[in-house]
């Protein structure tokens, strides 16, 4: 039922072409969504899931920066980690991040939730551009 719904709904049609967001995941994407592209940025669409770093202020200490904030979609957050936790195994441009970021001594779950944000990018610029996810490929650096 939900396949069929999807084959007529462009935007939800063209997220499934990237590794990790199912027909399940679209779906529920563009039901509280409905298009990612009507956020006029990425950054935009991260802070409305709140995909994004909180502050920590206290009297006269310097701020510091706490776990994510949270003000957002805390439902869709949570439906999206299982997607970000397989694009992570699955997405060679995701897994190249993802492990980057933990040869960098990020825990896990700091990297997954940076993926997670990475993954918000790639849903942002499908429905913007309105083609099927094609990321780029690593560039390899000389030293």
């Amino acid at each position: 039922m939900i396949e069929a719904l999807l084959e007529d709904h462009q935007v939800a049609r063209l997220l499934t072409s990237i590794e990790g967001i199912g027909t399940t995941t679209a779906a529920r994407l563009v039901a509280e969504l409905d298009d990612p592209a009507r956020f006029r940025s990425p950054e935009a669409l991260a802070s409305y899931i709140g995909l994004v770093p909180a502050l920590k202020h206290s009297g006269k200490q310097t701020p510091k920066r706490a776990g994510l904030s949270p003000i957002g979609k805390a439902a869709l957050r949570r439906a999206l980690w299982m997607p970000t936790v397989h694009a992570v195994h699955a997405s060679p441009w995701l897994r190249v991040f993802y492990e980057g970021l933990r040869a960098r001594g990020k825990p896990g779950k700091v990297a997954l939730i940076a993926a997670m944000r990475k993954l918000m990018v790639a849903i942002w610029t499908v429905a913007k551009q309105r083609r099927t996810w094609s990321p780029s490929p690593p560039q390899e650096t000389t030293a």
